[in-house]
């Protein structure tokens, strides 16, 4: 972690109109899903439009950044395939990483995406599909959002 002159971590800030949030794990979450999706931070930079550079995805990893704009957290999460929502939330510590995997804020975003009548097709889908999958293979414990 980048410390400042006093020896302290240098903490990272997302800034908004009125309030700035102190980020601890974005640049494990950004790096996290970015390995995890194979992409470069030239791939993430191209698929975000050109709205967030290389450089400045690679400083938000590294901690070297201190301010990160909501544009730019926007720009980044369509460059990660992400949910914006997931992205704010993870940069203003209400979504631990560890707590949400890669796949389950692709399905949130996905699912988000739906008409009220077709998210109810899939609750019914995924509730037929865990009905026929063995009782001794289905995860019990709740992962918080």
């Amino acid at each position: 972690m980048n410390r400042s002159a006093d020896g302290m971590p240098r903490m990272l800030y997302v800034s908004g109109p009125t309030e700035r949030y102190p980020i601890t794990s974005l640049a494990d979450y950004v790096r996290r899903v970015r390995n995890e999706k194979n992409l470069s931070l030239a791939q993430v930079s191209a698929r975000s439009r050109g709205q967030i550079s290389k450089t400045h995805i690679n400083r938000i990893e590294n901690g070297t950044g201190t301010r990160v704009s909501l544009i730019k957290l926007r720009a980044l999460a369509r460059g990660l395939g992400v949910s914006e929502d997931a992205l704010v939330a993870v940069a203003q510590g209400k979504a631990p990483p560890a707590q949400t995997t890669t796949n389950e804020v692709e399905l949130l975003s996905y699912f988000r995406q739906l008409s009220a009548n077709h998210q109810e097709d899939v609750l019914v889908m995924l509730s037929a599909l865990i009905k026929r999958v063995p009782a001794n293979q289905i995860r019990r414990e709740r992962v918080p959002l």
